[in-house]
């Protein structure tokens, strides 16, 4: 039985979070058995064992009780490092599915015309992570400054789908307001200003960027190009995988800016609030620390009414955009290549799901 050890108004919502999804007592005898041949009571089954670098190939699982069985009776998923390789194994005919590479963002009209989907929503926030205790960083002037020389406008046309963010939660969540981030708009006077209080900026910023995501090194340079001319800075610029990348996140071992982003498990403010800025939050990989952040977030899980718990973790908005310890950036609402056959299915909370499309097969 799920049970709570403390009150936690977004609990009925987390019930839709995939994570809670019930298991089989084989699966909790031998969790790494199951990470390579799950078993589960899904629309599609795994056909044989699935080996790390190998695709994943699915069989349509004909004892689905679901009144959604899909219509494909296989699927089989590729991994490709670079997304470019996946978008022209689109084009020649080789994939159904496929997200759209960023390199790509003016040709895909032309390239695969009717053969293209944009969610209706954007349950995301990209945004810049930054080292908040690395000497640079500490003080909120200078991440308040680094924000101000941005011109969100001009960084969103390198991002296929993408709207300029200024707020720090989803625009697709119940309570989301917009322009809750005071430092989310170009301004390179007020940036200038700041730096200048703050004593500057010593030595060269560090961006780390993927290196086996050619979009991902365009959009730092067009960053670092900005902190450059709007505020003078010397940018250096590190490339690693971006497997590498997040494994360093993960450790807190990054020292400079990075591209990062999230997506909600569950729609509520609580799933940004709580995994981003809390002390203890899964995706605080910038030692950002503020005992009233968590003290506040405390307060509102405790609150039953579910609209006096939305007003409540509205009320931190303040509180975040002055510590400022990510940059929001942008949302997006996801572009989707699919075959002529290929209907996806849209969410509100979920963008467009490729599993739960219906393939007329």
């Amino acid at each position: 039985m799920l049970g709570l050890v403390a009150r936690f108004s977004p609990y009925p919502s987390t019930l839709s979070y995939y994570g809670l999804a019930a298991l089989s007592a084989e699966t909790l005898k031998d969790p790494d058995a199951y990470s390579h041949k799950p078993i589960g009571y899904g629309p599609y089954k795994l056909d044989g064992a699935w080996k790390a670098g190998q695709p994943v190939r699915l069989t349509r699982d004909k004892g689905y009780a679901g009144k959604d069985a899909p219509q494909a009776d296989r699927l089989v998923y590729r991994f490709f490092s670079n997304p470019e390789t996946a978008y022209n194994e689109f084009l020649a005919g080789n994939l159904d599915y496929a997200t759209l590479p960023s390199s790509k963002i003016d040709a895909y009209k032309t390239d695969a015309p009717g053969k293209w989907s944009q969610g209706k929503s954007a349950p995301n926030l990209s945004h810049l992570e930054l080292p908040v205790i690395t000497p640079g960083f500490k003080d909120p002037k200078v991440r308040r400054a680094l924000s101000l020389a941005l011109d969100r406008k001009a960084l969103v046309k390198l991002k296929p789908g993408a709207f300029p963010a200024t707020s720090f939660t989803a625009p697709t969540l119940d309570g989301h307001h917009e322009n809750t981030c005071t430092a989310c708009t170009l301004d390179v006077a007020r940036a200038k200003k700041l730096l200048r209080e703050a004593g500057g900026f010593s030595g060269r910023l560090k961006m780390y960027c993927a290196s086996d995501n050619p979009g991902d090194q365009v959009f730092a340079e067009a960053l670092g190009n900005m902190w450059r001319q709007n505020l003078g800075l010397k940018i250096q610029y590190v490339g690693k995988p971006g497997s590498d990348l997040s494994a360093m996140a993960s450790k807190g071992a990054l020292d400079g800016v990075r591209s990062s982003g999230w997506g909600h498990d569950y729609p509520s403010l609580e799933d940004y609030l709580t995994p981003i800025f809390a002390s203890y939050g899964d995706f605080n990989s910038n030692g950002y620390r503020n005992p009233e952040v968590d003290s506040r977030l405390e307060q509102a899980n405790k609150i039953a009414d579910p609209a006096k718990a939305t007003r409540a973790y509205q009320g931190m908005k303040d509180l975040i955009a002055r510590d400022m310890p990510v940059v929001p950036l942008f949302h997006t609402r996801t572009i989707y290549l699919h075959a002529t056959d290929v209907h996806p299915l849209d969410s509100r909370y979920a963008d467009i799901n490729p599993v739960r499309s219906t393939i007329d097969r």
